[in-house]
């Protein structure tokens, strides 16, 4: 017990170690693991241990093994041990021998407590054993981990989820919304924010301690406040701002020189000097008189515990790295005004797969010169039929088969795009072959910040016939793009070998019209290009600008995009798709045509899945196939796609100079009728009596709505408060993740924080569930959703045979019990998700679909809807003003008039908002 108490390990409420992560350590070596179990921790010490040591000689007794580091995890009060560790001098693990004694020793000590992890160390090189798999088999069984030993590795191995992918998206939104209500900052500064501290938990998760010492990780900020400013003699913050922050910008440089002599020469420079690095955007340096870093310490930890709780950022989930900026960067009104529409990813995926990277021969290229932050080119690196493995590191230094290039003027977007590539090199990060240089020139070789001139960025330096393959997204301004003309106006000197007043003479209004040009120029003989325009681009009568452009260039496709396939812009747009010609007189093939109706996504803020409602899809399909059949007037289509009729061949005479050079003037009107993009049109007078028509059904169902409500609201009314234990039951779903419906389909639908009733997370098996002690929902209930910037405070009814994630507050009357304390039986029957009556349900006092409604009143009188969290202690607090009648009781039948009256002004509210659609929509005659 001496060498406890020495290192203060015995507190008044028992044993108690530094903290490590989620777990604690006691750094020991002299302590037996007999004491160890009297001393507190929760196990029980073996016997004698059975495995045959070789170089090791063992206590007799296992309970006399002395481990140097004991690692333990407190659960439910009990203090568990759960790891051990021998630290050896390096002089002692010199030979192979040294390093078998080593293990063997880790291995009996593991045994001797119970324990299934075991390493060794001396405290650069770390090896880790199964303890359990060395017994079974005899001899020393490794784990397959080469991270440096932390926190983060430990809680992986613990828990064997070491090859777990995490979507951190519910992660963003709920420190999202801490920074947020903190700082008052835009969302592109609350993005940054998070992206930084994202960073510290990654980098800290994976690099080597060599590079990242243990004092400049995520986990020295884990202690608490008190004990940390003793410690340190500052905040955490404070702390992180002066010393760890620094330290992360000293290894990924704000200043470096790029080495690729292929990236400077494709823009004719000698030089060309990176001046960001992964991480420079902390809305919590912002202070005043009033405001001090150090004031931001308690929110600043708030979000390290949300880190913390979240696990590991060692395998990310691949839809997270693009869909994060989604999540952020549609809220943003200032992005619209800058032009600044970055791409779904629902939209660049099927622009990928039209390149056809992967057919590219080795030391292409392949540039985005408004890259954003990285999607084009960051994407391809996901999918095997694009670019996989195609960033690699050899000798120390960064290798590309095909060279991916990236431009933006923006800093702070180059700074995201960055990041955004060091998550997509995760393995490499982890890698100890892998330098902290290597990886720097990876990312600044790739991703170029051209603000030399902030007007013109990449524009001031165009490539020249150069590049095999652009993917890409201008920005679109049309309204005081005359200054980007003046600016060019006065550059002096050639630029790539170019003056850019005549380069860039070429008609045609808008920024975009300057990037066409610069792609054009830039494309070598055979190149392609993909890019997003606007819909006035194509219907402008700029015959110069689409003749000179028409000189370099055949046009491919031109693809329409669905109105509001981008967050923030309802303006309408095409994929436009360029092929360099070969040589002058070159023959023009046909132009594929395209009207996508869909991209595989609802087309509104919530952006829910719709995998089989892909328009988008299926035209990179068939322009594939038509590229690859030699582009005919006719081309056969695979057999899946033959009743396709949003797609067509045009001639190429149909998009001359004088032409528009949109799509839908190649659909008959019958044909646009039945693909749905327009009705049929009506005379003026039949559409005025359909309007007045419809308008009287509407006024009519209002007056009538509103009279009962009237009706129902003029009774005795009652307050229950749903902390009444006795009437109501309130409680969490269970914590089900992406990997466990992944890994355990079944048929039981699983509810989460969505703003649509109808969207499930996805299906799981039920004998998981019972493995688990859970089951689905016997009985129908409420739910309020407790988290999600857009979906906090929304109430849903829910039927039986479903499970809730714990996300999701469940609310339940308890059934009425008859004198005789059986369950009153309602009319209403349960039925299994098959499809058999399982009886009659229990009537309650309170009807669940007035429940829902007063829920949703209560909760939006309140303000509720504005909090970033909503959960099970908070929504007990919350009360319902129930009918009553005459005795006092819940009135059960105004209750469930109450509800109807209700849902008719869902519906009715329906019929306005369809009226309206159909009315802006109609074509009159």
């Amino acid at each position: 017990m001496e060498e406890l108490a020495q290192k203060g390990y015995l507190t008044s409420d028992g044993i108690k170690g530094k903290r490590f992560g989620d777990f604690e350590v006691l750094e020991l070596g002299a302590t037996t693991v007999a004491r160890l179990s009297k001393a507190g921790l929760d196990f029980t010490p073996a016997s004698t241990v059975s495995f045959p040591c070789q170089r090791y000689k063992a206590p007799k007794r296992a309970g006399q093994c002395k481990p140097d580091n004991i690692y333990v995890h407190r659960v439910a009060g009990r203090v568990v041990p759960v790891a051990v560790a021998e630290w050896k001098d390096k002089a002692r693990l010199r030979r192979a021998e040294d390093e078998l004694a080593a293990a063997e020793q880790a291995v009996v000590g593991a045994l001797a407590m119970g324990v299934r992890l075991a390493l060794t160390t001396d405290g650069e090189r770390f090896r880790y054993i199964d303890a359990a798999a060395s017994a079974a088999s005899g001899k020393i069984v490794e784990i397959a981990e080469s991270r440096d030993f932390t926190p983060s590795v430990l809680s992986d191995l613990y828990r064997g989820e070491s090859d777990v992918q995490r979507d951190p998206r519910p992660l963003s939104e709920t420190v999202w919304q801490i920074i947020w209500h903190a700082t008052k900052a835009e969302p592109k500064d609350c993005l940054l924010t998070f992206v930084e501290i994202f960073m510290l938990k990654f980098l800290s998760d994976n690099l080597p301690l060599s590079v990242l010492p243990a004092d400049y990780r995520f986990d020295v900020l884990l202690s608490d406040s008190e004990e940390f400013k003793r410690n340190k003699g500052c905040s955490q913050i404070e702390y992180y701002v002066n010393s760890i922050r620094p330290r992360i910008k000293q290894i990924f440089a704000e200043r470096l020189v790029i080495d690729d002599d292929k990236v400077r020469n494709l823009f004719g420079l000698a030089t060309i000097t990176s001046y960001t690095s992964i991480i420079n955007g902390f809305a919590f340096l912002r202070s005043s008189v009033t405001t001090t870093i150090a004031s931001y310490n308690r929110t600043f930890c708030e979000i390290l515990e949300e880190f913390q709780n979240f696990g590991a950022l060692t395998n990310i989930d691949p839809e997270f790295k693009l869909r994060l900026y989604e999540t952020f960067l549609k809220r943003s009104a200032r992005q619209q005004r800058l032009g600044q529409f970055f791409t779904p990813r629902n939209i660049v995926k099927p622009m990928v797969k039209m390149a056809q990277l992967n057919a590219l021969p080795d030391d292409s290229v392949v540039l985005d010169p408004a890259a954003g932050v990285g999607g084009f080119l960051l994407e391809p690196l996901l999918f095997s039929d694009a670019l996989p493995g195609n960033v690699s590191f050899v000798d120390g230094q960064p290798r590309q088969r095909v060279k991916l290039v990236g431009i933006d003027v923006d800093a702070s977007t180059n700074i995201l795009a960055k990041a955004n590539m060091l998550l997509h090199l995760a393995e490499s990060v982890r890698d100890p072959q892998t330098t902290p240089e290597a990886l720097n020139q990876a990312l600044v070789n790739t991703f170029l910040l051209m603000n030399d001139n902030e007007t013109l960025g990449g524009l001031l330096y165009p490539p020249r016939d150069s590049v095999d393959v652009i993917l890409t997204n201008p920005p679109y301004v049309t309204q005081g793009s005359s200054i980007y003309r003046k600016e060019i106006e006065h550059v002096e000197g050639k630029k790539n070998g170019v003056y850019l007043e005549s380069y860039y003479d070429t008609g045609g209004l808008g920024v975009e019209a300057l990037f066409l040009r610069y792609i054009s120029g830039a494309l070598k003989p055979g190149g392609r290009a993909f890019v997003i325009v606007p819909l006035g681009l194509l219907n402008r009568t700029a015959q110069r600008m689409k003749k000179e452009l028409l000189r370099e260039c055949n046009i491919l496709a031109s693809l329409q995009l669905p109105r509001n396939a981008f967050f923030n812009t309802a303006q309408p747009t095409y994929i436009l798709i360029l092929e360099r010609r070969r040589v002058k007189n070159q023959s023009r093939p046909p132009v594929f045509c395209g009207i996508a109706r869909s991209i595989g996504e609802t087309l509104d803020y919530e952006r829910v899945p719709t995998p089989d409602d892909n328009d988008l899809a299926i035209l990179a399909d068939l322009f594939v196939h038509y590229t690859n059949t030699g582009m005919g007037e006719k081309v056969p289509r695979p057999t899946r796609y033959e009743d396709c009729t949003f797609a067509k061949i045009v001639p190429a005479s149909a998009f001359a100079p004088d032409e528009r050079w949109d799509v839908i003037r190649h659909w008959t009107d019958a044909e646009h009728i039945e693909l749905g993009e327009r009705s049929d049109t009506i005379e003026r007078g039949e559409f005025i009596d359909l309007a007045t028509e419809t308008l009287q059904e509407l006024i009519d169902d209002l007056r009538q709505a509103k009279e009962e409500l009237a009706r129902l609201q003029t009774g005795a009314t009652t307050v229950f408060a749903l902390s009444d234990g006795s009437r109501f039951q309130v409680r969490s779903g269970v914590r089900i993740r992406n990997v466990d419906l992944r890994d355990h389909p079944g048929e039981v639908p699983v509810y989460s924080v969505f703003t649509r009733p109808e969207t499930v997370k996805g299906y799981i098996d039920r004998d998981w569930l019972k493995d688990r002690g859970v089951e689905p929902e016997t009985y129908p209930s409420v739910t309020v959703m407790a988290t999600g910037a857009s979906a906090v405070g929304t109430v849903f009814y829910r039927e039986a045979n479903c499970v809730m994630t714990d996300d999701v507050v469940i609310v339940q009357p308890w059934p009425r019990e008859s004198e005789n304390g059986q369950l009153e039986l309602g009319t209403e029957t349960a039925v299994e998700d098959k499809g058999t009556e399982i009886g009659k349900l229990p009537e309650h006092d309170i009807d669940l679909g007035f429940l829902t409604v007063a829920l949703a009143q209560t909760i939006a009188q309140g303000g509720y809807l504005y909090e970033a969290k909503l959960y099970t202690k908070r929504v007990a607090q919350l009360t319902i003003e129930v009918p009553v009648d005459g005795a006092g009781n819940p009135d059960l039948e105004r209750q469930r008039q109450i509800a109807a009256v209700a849902k008719r002004l869902d519906q009715i509210r329906s019929k306005l908002q369809e009226t309206g659609t159909w009315s802006k929509s109609v074509r009159l005659a």
